[in-house]
């Protein structure tokens, strides 16, 4: 996956391709369905607790990352997909990068 923004569809794509590794970038719940707009961020902080991967949720950027910060690629994207869309929530993500990556809070 690109260092782009993903919809919930990339990031379930991304999971269900044999060929990449059902991990991901800084990852956040949403408010609208579709993954657009603004971080619900209780539903990813609890999604982020609830995924069983190496990841925590990040405070300050409102995100699901990786112990290793925006670089690292922990987050079980497909499991976090999913635990976000049981809750009416949409997703999105961001490859790796080593750019800080925020989640919309507006």
């Amino acid at each position: 996956m690109s260092t782009s923004e993903a919809t919930y569809s990339d990031l379930a794509v991304e999971y269900n391709s044999a060929l990449l590794a059902p991990a991901g970038g800084p990852n956040w719940c949403t408010f609208d369905p579709n993954g657009n707009g603004k971080a619900n961020n209780q539903v990813t902080k609890d999604c982020c607790a609830a995924v069983r991967h190496r990841a925590y949720y990040n405070e300050a950027q409102h995100t699901c990352q990786g112990y290793g910060g925006n670089a690292d690629n922990a987050v079980d994207t497909g499991a976090f997909v999913r635990c976000c869309g049981s809750r009416n929530s949409g997703s999105r993500g961001h490859g790796t990068t080593s750019n800080l990556v925020f989640a919309p809070q507006d």
